[in-house]
């Protein structure tokens, strides 16, 4: 390989949306890198179905990247994660995309524009933002309540990131493995567990306009699926420091963020129910449920919301 090319990994993990796989990868596909990049495409199935396999295969025998198929045996998310990592490290890939199955791209220049934010400023992960796309009969508060507004504007630093639109180079991933942690393994949080690893590590992330299109089902779209989602996440946010930190600064740093949580929840029922705004109201219980999830964290309580699947 010339010392000025670039080559980059996309990983994908899957589990029974062979649908929603093959819309992101015809997406993919259509992805346009300067020549000086090489792509590929790894796809890891959590459930190992032959309907997935085809549809890997169908996309492979057209594209111009080259697409391998992984089937992980061990269930959970966060397994699926860190075989991409081990199958990416197998190579000789500088940089990991990880993309999430009912995502797609917003435009063929989605992976281009992250490489070129990492290379302007010599980081070693990029990210951006997720906009939300309902299902058909989706209803629109809940589009918009599940990533609101996007408040990052071009090269800010990101403490926090996820791996629904995300960029990493090598380095990091050799330094933090596994990068996620089996405890997540169903609880979800692995990858803010990963971002908290990563801020340790002394590795910047930033933010670049790259966005990428969600499918947000209407199974999801209830208020008892976002309060459990909010109580699921407080739980995360707390298990990720008691692991990362010292016990005393995790109980100071959650019992704190519970309570300005809930101070916001408050505020936000309190507004939403005087203008009669779902979408607030929503989002109060929301925070309310983060609140009380950070709590019920340091008793090692789980919510094992990946149980079950959404979409097609």
């Amino acid at each position: 390989m010339p010392t000025n090319t670039t080559k980059a990994t996309i990983a994908i993990i899957t589990c029974r949306r062979p649908q929603w796989l093959k819309r992101l990868l015809e997406s993919l596909i259509q992805q346009k890198v300067d020549d000086n990049v090489e792509l590929d495409i790894i796809v890891v199935d959590n459930a190992g179905e032959e309907s997935t396999a085809n549809v890997v295969k169908a996309i492979a025998d057209v594209s111009p990247y080259t697409v391998h198929y992984f089937h992980e045996a061990n269930a959970g998310i966060v397994f699926a994660r860190n075989r991409c990592v081990l199958e990416f490290l197998k190579t000789n890939s500088q940089n990991l995309f990880f993309i999430d199955d009912d995502e797609w791209p917003e435009s063929n220049n989605w992976a281009q524009l992250l490489l070129n934010k990492q290379s302007e400023k010599k980081v070693d992960i990029v990210t951006s933002h997720v906009i939300s796309v309902g299902s058909e009969g989706t209803p629109t508060w809940a589009i918009e309540l599940i990533y609101g507004k996007n408040k990052l504007v071009e090269g800010d630093l990101v403490n926090v990131f996820y791996t629904n639109n995300l960029l990493i180079s090598r380095e990091v991933l050799q330094q933090i493995n596994p990068p996620f942690d089996k405890r997540f393994a169903m609880t979800g949080a692995s990858d803010y567990h990963f971002a908290l690893k990563c801020q340790k590590a002394g590795f910047n992330a930033f933010y670049t306009n790259a966005p990428v299109m969600e499918e947000f089902p209407k199974s999801r779209a209830t208020v008892k699926w976002f309060l459990k989602r909010g109580f699921r996440s407080g739980i995360g946010f707390t298990r990720s420091h008691l692991f990362e930190d010292s016990l005393i600064k995790a109980i100071f740093h959650c019992t704190l963020m519970s309570g300005i949580r809930f101070i916001r929840g408050i505020g936000y029922c309190v507004m939403g129910a005087v203008t009669l705004n779902k979408t607030t109201f929503v989002d109060g219980l929301f925070r309310l449920c983060s609140a009380v999830g950070t709590i019920a964290g340091f008793f090692g309580i789980k919510h094992n919301e990946y149980n079950t699947i959404h979409g097609q």
